[in-house]
């Protein structure tokens, strides 16, 4: 029996698996995003795109997460959760190249 991937919930944009598929990080991807929604809940708003630091030139992958209704504080707490499980999840080497931002509102 196979299990749906959670990237296979979300419309990833053709850079983004592109991307992850040359770095090898489709499947930290998925990690990343089973850790989001278990942090966030099931009906949080999650964004995934590329970007690129301008002063470095490193390209990375950005989950932005809609914390909409909630506090600043338990928005503060759901990322902390969701790091702490981040960084045990994954080896060091993949850890800055998928980030999570919250668009608190």
């Amino acid at each position: 029996m196979q299990v749906p991937s959670a990237t296979a919930a979300y419309s990833l944009p053709l850079a983004v698996l592109g991307y992850g598929d040359r770095q090898g990080l489709m499947e930290p991807l998925q990690t990343a995003l089973r850790l989001a929604e278990s942090a966030f809940g099931p009906d949080s708003q999650l964004q995934v795109a590329m970007e690129l630091d301008p002063e470095t030139d490193h390209e990375y992958l950005v989950i932005d997460v809609a914390t909409t209704g909630m506090t600043v504080d338990e928005a503060v707490a759901r990322k902390q959760q969701y790091t702490r499980q981040w960084v045990q999840a994954v080896p060091p080497e993949v850890i800055g190249k998928i980030r999570l931002v919250m668009d608190i509102g």
